[in-house]
């Protein structure tokens, strides 16, 4: 009796200790890469993959700016601020959205780094601005015009993630998100307490 108890027992510690490895690997402890090379991989695939995105919106804000321009240009022909000076200031915003976004394009394409047309996006944003400020006022403006901004604006709120830009188009503004939460939290720090809210 005892001799088949011990037997028992053994046979259970056995089976015990041959459960271990798989139990632990149920946790994720084994089966796993020790040098992290899949990580490495699919990040590097992923880094891939959001430059290529931004890559793409670049390209195309820098073709359709050209084509937006000349499509706002003989909608102004067409309205009632033909031949005004606010006319020729526009097409020339529009004018300068477009250059610079090429420019944007070739100090994009040199590097792997944003700092290197960071100065090209924070003045295409800034030009954007204005068009949009001026878009979104005229509801009644040409409606292919506005809808090929809204196009273009998709492409550049994927340009805005890229270089951490904030792009408000209820007021027009564009503004770095570090700077803005810096004045909001220093602002708050004045008043002594911290709203998430700013108020």
């Amino acid at each position: 009796m005892t001799n088949r108890r011990t037997t028992f027992l053994t046979l259970v510690a056995a089976l015990f200790m041959l459960a271990l490895p798989v139990i632990a690997a149920a946790q994720g402890g084994y089966g796993r890469d020790p040098y992290y090379r899949n990580d490495q991989r699919n990040d590097r695939r992923n880094d891939n993959y959001y430059r290529n995105n931004v890559r793409d919106a670049i390209r195309r804000v820098a073709s359709r700016s050209g084509e937006f321009k000349d499509r706002l240009d003989d909608a102004l022909d067409n309205s009632r601020y033909d031949g005004s000076r606010r006319e020729d200031r526009l097409v020339g915003v529009a004018d300068d959205f477009h250059d610079t976004a090429e420019r944007l394009r070739g100090r994009y394409n040199n590097g792997r780094n944003n700092n290197n047309s960071e100065a090209e996006a924070r003045r295409l944003f800034q030009l954007a601005a204005r068009i949009d400020s001026f878009i979104s006022r005229n509801n009644s403006f040409d409606s292919r015009v506005r809808s090929q901004w809204y196009s273009l604006r998709q492409d550049l709120n994927v340009i805005a993630n890229a270089y951490n830009i904030n792009g408000n188009y209820n007021n027009g503004d564009y503004r770095n998100n570090d700077d803005y939460n810096n004045r909001r939290n220093r602002r708050n720090n004045r008043r002594g307490s911290y709203n998430p809210y700013g108020y």
